[in-house]
């Protein structure tokens, strides 16, 4: 399928290049929400699958890894849909894949996960409306956080400059890699994790998976994305299926954090 051999490939890691956004214009060509007459559709949910992958890359917001991550290699793994609740917004899960946990107990694939609701009529930053995580979940570590630019009774997002705009910021901890919301409930409580807003926004290759029942990719090494020229080596994380049963390396299943509402932001008033 076309939309299977599309990669956000954002220099990072080996990645490819790509401008990536910044300067708050919308792109020329992404159509309109409802311009469906030459729309490509593999994955069956009503969005045109380039469009996807356009807007994962557009509307990704300042990732913000720490300077000093001792394990950085990473890219992302997507889902993007129409919001559960209102089809006028589009929800992107990002599933934030590294090479290596790091950290104290360090392993082999890490999986960290954050979902972002955008209004699609207005171009990045500013259709950026809200970001919720659940840094290290199912653990004794995991914290959920959610941020918007709402103004709603939600935490604010914090702000990081980047090309002339200022971008909503998700924070990956120092070498364990969980995703906050907010720096603030980046500390005390979360097994010692430690954020750091840097001087430079992160991106890395993007991959949009699809939907469960029509996925768009079956495979994240045949595809272009997990490979030797990417920087990758740990064979065990080669061939991953992101829609099959079974584990990241020793971390958790893609095709789990692909779904889970956990990852659902709530819509503005």
């Amino acid at each position: 399928m076309r939309a299977a051999l599309l990669i956000g490939l954002i220099a990072c890691g080996g990645g490819g290049s790509s401008t990536p956004p910044g300067d708050g214009s919308p792109d020329p060509d992404t159509p309109a929400i409802d311009d469906t007459a030459q729309a490509v559709d593999n994955d069956q949910d009503g969005l045109d699958d380039i469009r996807e992958q356009r807007l994962a890359e557009n509307y990704l917001p300042f990732v913000s890894l720490d300077p000093g991550d001792g394990c950085p290699l990473d890219g992302f793994v997507v889902r993007v849909r129409p919001h559960p609740t209102d089809a006028t917004k589009i929800l992107i899960v990002y599933d934030h894949l590294f090479q290596r946990d790091c950290g104290l107990n360090g392993h082999v694939g890490d999986d960290e996960v954050f979902g972002i609701l955008i209004d699609p009529t207005r171009p990045a930053p500013a259709g950026i409306l809200a970001i919720r995580t659940a840094s290290h979940q199912g653990t004794i570590c995991e914290r959920a956080t959610e941020c918007s630019t709402c103004g709603d009774n939600r935490n604010a997002c914090d702000l990081a400059m980047d090309g002339g705009a200022q971008w909503p910021v998700l924070y990956a901890s120092k070498d364990k890699h969980g995703q906050y919301a907010t720096k603030s409930s980046c500390g005390v409580g979360t097994c010692f994790d430690t954020c750091t807003l840097n001087a430079s926004r992160r991106v890395a290759p993007i991959v949009n998976a699809g939907e469960p029942e029509h996925p768009l990719v079956h495979d994240l090494t045949d595809q272009g994305f997990i490979t030797a020229a990417n920087g990758w080596t740990e064979a065990t994380l080669s061939h991953v299926d992101p829609w099959a049963p079974g584990d990241f390396g020793s971390a958790g299943a893609i095709a789990d954090d692909l779904i889970d509402p956990a990852f659902v932001p709530g819509l503005c008033p």
